[in-house]
């Protein structure tokens, strides 16, 4: 019998590792372009959608979601925890989290709280206007719902999936980034661009990149998503409450 452990292994050629992050670019593209059947106007009125952009936020997230769990239902056989849906590891990824979310709010307050109260804007942006439905809509949105959508997408599927090709990992500082979780970080960048309106906000893409990063070495350590998923909900919640809480102290 052939010595299994002398077989050589074939490195994937670079090009089809290229194809592969394209396509999974693509995948995720796809689940956003559900949103053009516009299904919220079904139930509300145009002028809803119009004062509350966080319907439509919710559509494209719960899109994004629907793809990913039909991808590991039909390509991973349904093994959902072998795609990172479990509680493996669960104490080291609280652990882990509660660190994580002590950095952030240091990082939120230097990067958000300060300047602004320094330099008060009264502008919310995005998030339109401060009504009762606005608020609840998109603080239930990021502290609750975009870590599930985002992270079994990114980390679960596509991370996983390019994990069969792009192996091999990086040891900066002691820590371990596995090169498909950069791959897969540099789609998540990516995927923050409208492409309809291509302008790239760097900060919000300095943001992607190292939370980006984290995600992934949390799941590559953990093999769970549960880590991932609520430290992405810590992040998103605690800048838009923020920004909310900045933003009702000078009105």
């Amino acid at each position: 019998m052939e010595d299994l452990n002398k077989v050589p292994i074939t490195p994937t050629p670079l090009g089809r590792k290229l194809m592969e992050a394209a396509l999974m670019l693509l995948f995720f593209e796809g689940s956003q372009g559900m949103t053009l059947l516009r299904l919220p106007r079904l139930i509300f009125p145009a002028v809803v959608l119009s004062n509350n952009a966080w319907i439509g936020v919710y559509e494209g997230h719960i899109w994004e979601l629907a793809f990913a769990l039909a991808f590991i239902r039909l390509v991973g056989k349904g093994r959902y925890s072998s795609w990172g849906i479990n509680l493996r590891n669960a104490a080291l990824s609280w652990q882990i989290l509660w660190k994580f979310t002590v950095v952030f709010a240091l990082i939120t307050l230097a990067w958000t709280v300060i300047p602004s109260l320094l330099h008060p804007n009264s502008d919310l942006g995005i998030f339109g206007p401060p009504t009762l439905t606005n608020v609840v809509g998109w603080l239930s949105f990021e502290w609750i719902f975009v870590g599930f959508a985002e992270e079994i997408m990114f980390r679960g599927v596509i991370h996983t999936n390019l994990a069969q090709s792009w192996k091999g990992v990086m040891r900066i500082f002691g820590f371990e980034i596995p090169t498909s979780g950069i791959v897969t970080t540099v789609l998540f960048c990516l995927a923050h661009i409208d492409p309809l309106h291509p302008h790239i906000y760097w900060s919000q893409q300095l943001f992607a990149f190292g939370l980006g990063i984290y995600y992934s070495m949390v799941f590559h350590r953990t093999g769970s998503l549960l880590n991932p998923i609520l430290a992405h909900n810590v992040t998103d919640g605690m800048i838009v409450t923020a920004i909310y809480l900045i933003y009702w102290k000078f009105h």
